[in-house]
Formats: structure tokens, C-alpha cells, sequence
């Protein structure tokens, strides 16, 4: 049995007002496009993935190494299949239907829907949804508990206007279900073809139509830069709520920003004011304060981060360390027991255990051209306001005075200043 995935994402956007395509703008991090073919490569039983777009966005696919088909004209989501299905581009037994603009937060919920439409033999389901307010999106008419058809908003009666139960835009069809596809007519007002009219023609061809609920993460499109944020303001409780039943302390939830895919162990404390963005990974019992922004790193067990830390991309700071107040780390690896209290940069450096860097120290990791890298031994003091410039290397319990400027390496068990000469002038004027 082969399943194909298709994601429609041809359409004009104009009401989103933005050069970039709504599926492209993000959501904790994550762009919505992303989160729905990232839903899709975790469905087993899907094998094929076929992306149907316009002309204009067409190179957004193929910088990600897709290969779009191209919708021309374009003329709505049952033009879409037509096209594509006119082009002998489909020759799978079922096709998962979505839209590139509604993000699934949660694959298991497509998983759930595609196993109940191919256990009960259906040929066209659509994922319906229960919403208090239903106002933009087609309703989804049932009786009897059968599933009828689909009204869209504007065709809506006044006693359709009231029901809650929608079309999230999620289809899954059979191969007997699409190949009616060219029996569906433009719509007159809107000169579009619409899928959900594949519906009524399903049932007079005597197919099996179903409705499946959605009783998991909510589904939401997004037509406007409002719903956008309407759906960034979800997720983030979503995420938090997550994390704290996880056992994350989040002082204030409401004014931390905490993206996508990013790991947080039990027992961390998150201050107010952070911003936590992907790909970090953050150990147990670690204190995150006030104001530090994260990115793209990893820090270990019962550290102290902050307040006003930065911590950029691939840096990786290990057990117990101590990241304090107006602190920069850049791609840097900071070894267990290492205190870096307050006012530093630490750029391109490896720093060994126990070391400490005093306030005001600079590694100098780029000459202009290139950036280079310095290297710190284990229990090494780093006096205040010194400027380490790269590359050189700093050997175990080294001392270097405050105000140093380094250039050279220096030995295992050294004293190392590097200053100008104090001279006292004798005052001249009163």
C-alpha cells in the first residue's frame, strides 16, 4: 500500500501583506511549512511527498532541495489536484491531503487520522475539528452521525453560521476518490475549484465518506498576521505548560520565549525575561536568569546562567559553571567549575576546569580577516580587564595579571603581566 503526502501551498497570500509566503513565516522558531513536513516524514506508512506551488515561490523548495510542482493557473485546492493529477503525477493507493499554511504541532494527530480512514476502508475523510468560534472556515454538516458535506463560510446559511464543528483543510483519499477529481466544477462566485465539492460527488459515485474528530492539539490556519500571532501565543503556552509538567520552574511564563525543539531537564529554574531559542539543550538543576538570550547550545548540570547572559550557537558549557551578568560566549567550550562572573567576552576558546575569568576579559578572535582561537588550561586566574588575543595557548594554572594583554602562550605554572610601566608625575597644575 502506498500513501502519498501532498501539501498545497500555491496560493497568493495577500491578505497575510508580506513579500514572504505565510508558510514560510515561523512559529517558536519553526517555520509552518516545516512543522507540517516534519509531521509527515514521522508517519511510517507515508512513502511519497509532493509539494504543489506557485511559480513565484517556486525556488523557496528548491533551496530546501525540493522539487515543487508548479501550479498554473492557479485556481484554488481542487484546481491544485486537478492539475497535478491531470500531469499522471499521482499513482498512489491514498493521498493525504493539507495545507501549507495550518501547522500541525502534534503528527500523531495525522497518524491517528490516517490509520482510522484506512481501517475503516473510507475513501474520502476529511479531520474535522469542534472551535467556539467558527467564523472563516467551512463548516462540516452532519446527520444522523453521517457525514454530509462541507459549506464554506460564505455559502453558509443562518443555521450552518452556528455550527461549531469545521473543516481543518485535511483530506485523505483514495485512488477511486481523486480520480474524480475532473468531475468538479468552478465555483461561479469565487472562479475556483474547491476539493470539498469531491465530496458530494464521492457519495453519488457511492464511495465511503467519513468525518474523523480531532480531539488532540487544536488546528488552526493562518490568513493574517493576527492569527499568526494567535498561533505563536498558543504554542508558547503549549510549550511551557509542557515543560513545567516536566519539572521546569518558569517564574512568569508569560514573558519568556522558549522556541521549538529544545530539551530542558527537570529541576531548571527560568527567571523572568528569557529567551531560549532552538536546538538548546539544558541540564538538570541549572538556573537561567533574568534577561539571558540562548541559542543553539548546550549547558550542562547545576550551572548558573545570567542575569544579561548571551550564549551563542555551539557553545557548549559543561557541569557547575558560573555564566555572570553582561557575559558573551561564542562557540566556545567551557569546562566544568569555570566562573566567568560578570562583564567578559569569551569567543573560539576552550577553557579548562576550575579556571576563572575576572571581569572585563576579551579573547580577540579576529584579526580582520580570520577568526582564530585560544586555548585555557585547568585552574587558571584570569585577571580582570585582560584582552587574551588569539591564537595562543594558556597552560595549566597560569596567573595572568589584571589589565594583561596576551599575545604569546604561556607555560604550565606561570605568572604572566603584560603592561605598560606606572610612572607618578608630580601634579603640575593646582
Amino acid at each position: 500500500m502506498k500513501i502519498c503526502a501532498i501539501v498545497l501551498s500555491a496560493g497568493r497570500s495577500k491578505r497575510f501583506k508580506s513579500s514572504l509566503p505565510k508558510y514560510l513565516h515561523s512559529i517558536a522558531g519553526q517555520s509552518i511549512l516545516d512543522y507540517n513536513l516534519d509531521a509527515i516524514k514521522k508517519i511510517k506508512k507515508i512513502d511519497k511527498t509532493q509539494i504543489i506551488s506557485n511559480k513565484e515561490n517556486k525556488n523557496f523548495f528548491i533551496e530546501k532541495g525540493i522539487s515543487p510542482f508548479i501550479q498554473d493557473p492557479i485556481d484554488g485546492t481542487g484546481g491544485a489536484l486537478k492539475q497535478i493529477y491531470d500531469a499522471k503525477k499521482l499513482s498512489s493507493d491514498y493521498y493525504l491531503v493539507i495545507l501549507s499554511d495550518t501547522p500541525i504541532f502534534d503528527y500523531k494527530i495525522l497518524n491517528q487520522f490516517v490509520n482510522k480512514s484506512i481501517s475503516s476502508k473510507t475513501d474520502l475523510s476529511v479531520l474535522s475539528q469542534e472551535i467556539a468560534n467558527p467564523h472563516g472556515y467551512g463548516r462540516v454538516i452532519m446527520q444522523d452521525k453521517k457525514f454530509l458535506s462541507i459549506v464554506e463560510e460564505n455559502d453558509c446559511n443562518v443555521n450552518q453560521k452556528k455550527i461549531n464543528l469545521i473543516n481543518t483543510g485535511i483530506f485523505f483519499l483514495s485512488k477511486k476518490a481523486i480520480s474524480n477529481i475532473n468531475l468538479i466544477k468552478k465555483n461561479s462566485k469565487k472562479k475556483e475549484f474547491y476539493i470539498t465539492d469531491l465530496i458530494e460527488i464521492s457519495h453519488q459515485k457511492k464511495l465511503k465518506v467519513n468525518a474523523f474528530q480531532n480531539h488532540g492539539l487544536p488546528i488552526q490556519g493562518v490568513n493574517t498576521k493576527p492569527e499568526l500571532q494567535d498561533l505563536e501565543d498558543f504554542y508558547q503556552i503549549y510549550l511551557k505548560e509542557k515543560l513545567i509538567k516536566n519539572g521546569v520552574r518558569i517564574i512568569q511564563p508569560d514573558t519568556v520565549y522558549i522556541e521549538n525543539n529544545v530539551k530542558i531537564s527537570d529541576g531548571v529554574i527560568i527567571e523572568p525575561n528569557v529567551v531560549i531559542k532552538k536546538n538548546v539543550n539544558i541540564g538538570r538543576e541549572t538556573l537561567i536568569k533574568s534577561f539571558s538570550y540562548i541559542e543553539d547550545c548546550n549547558i550542562g548540570n547545576y550551572c548558573q546562567i545570567g542575569p544579561f547572559a548571551r550564549i551563542r550557537p555551539e557553545s557548549k558549557i559543561s557541569n557547575k559553571v558560573k555564566i555572570g551578568n553582561f557575559v558573551e560566549i561564542k562557540k566556545s567550550s567551557i569546562s566544568e567549575g569555570v566562573k566567568i562572573n560578570h562583564l567578559s567576552y569569551v569567543g573560539d576558546t576552550l577553557i579548562g576546569k576550575n579556571t576563572n575569568i575576572g571581569a572585563g576579559t576579551i579573547t580577540c578572535n579576529y584579526d580582520g580577516k580570520n577568526k582564530l582561537t585560544c586555548k585555557i588550561g585547568n585552574n587558571c586566574f584570569i585577571g580582570s580587564n585582560t584582552s587574551i588575543v588569539a591564537p595562543v595557548k594558556i597552560g595549566n594554572s597560569a596567573y595572568v595579571a589584571a589589565g594583561s594583554v596576551i599575545t604569546k602562550n604561556i607555560p604550565n605554572n606561570q605568572f604572566s603581566i603584560s603592561r605598560s610601566k606606572q610612572k607618578n608625575i608630580k601634579k603640575i597644575f593646582k
